[in-house]
């Protein structure tokens, strides 16, 4: 009997601290990366605004072999969305709520069994002529979720930096295949009979 009691004691004071830890994080948590792309903001928010090209670069389809996607119709633009379902990952779905072409996106993702979080996308001009390109993820976690939120950082932190760089990679892809078409198209010469 004394073991018991010792067992309930030793429970409820890890119950109590982990309580008393939660208490003090913050029930909200926001999560961005940047990276600099040397491509338009307008391209590169009209290549993000098309759920038709996250395949191509999202981290998230390269991670996991089991996930499939539906599109949404519209699946560009605001009200745009698509489902996803994942043995791995779970499913869920996302739809684009605001959209200004070259400077920002707001998105609402719903993640089955898990609540909604908020996407955010933001499209910037440097000096050099280069895009800052940040991707953000935000929400709020109920009492007992807090310690959840305290760790997103480091859980998808590392994932958007990896697709902000497959990003990079396939619009400056796309633009230096369409600057090298039209350097080779025929140009507009004036034909004398």
């Amino acid at each position: 009997m004394k073991i018991v009691k010792t067992l309930l004691i030793i429970v409820a004071a890890l119950a109590g601290a982990f309580i008393i830890w939660n208490a003090t994080l913050p029930a909200n948590f926001d999560v961005k990366r940047s990276v600099n792309m040397n491509v338009a903001p307008d391209v590169i928010s009209h290549t993000v605004s098309d759920f038709s090209t996250w395949p191509h670069w999202s981290v998230w389809f390269q991670l996991d072999s089991t996930m499939t996607y539906e599109l949404g119709d519209p699946y560009q633009g605001v009200d745009g969305s698509y489902s996803w379902t994942s043995e791995a990952m779970g499913g869920g779905n996302m739809s684009i709520l605001e959209y200004t072409e070259g400077q920002s996106m707001k998105t609402e993702i719903h993640f089955d069994g898990q609540g909604v979080s908020n996407g955010s996308w933001d499209f910037e001009i440097q000096d050099n002529g280069a895009t800052k390109v940040t991707w953000g993820l935000s929400g709020e976690m109920g009492f007992f979720g807090r310690f959840i939120g305290a760790q997103m950082d480091k859980w998808v932190g590392p994932d958007f930096e990896a697709g902000l760089q497959n990003l990079k990679t396939y619009v400056e892809s796309a633009a230096a295949k369409a600057e090298a078409e039209a350097s080779t198209a025929p140009s507009d010469s004036l034909i004398i009979d």
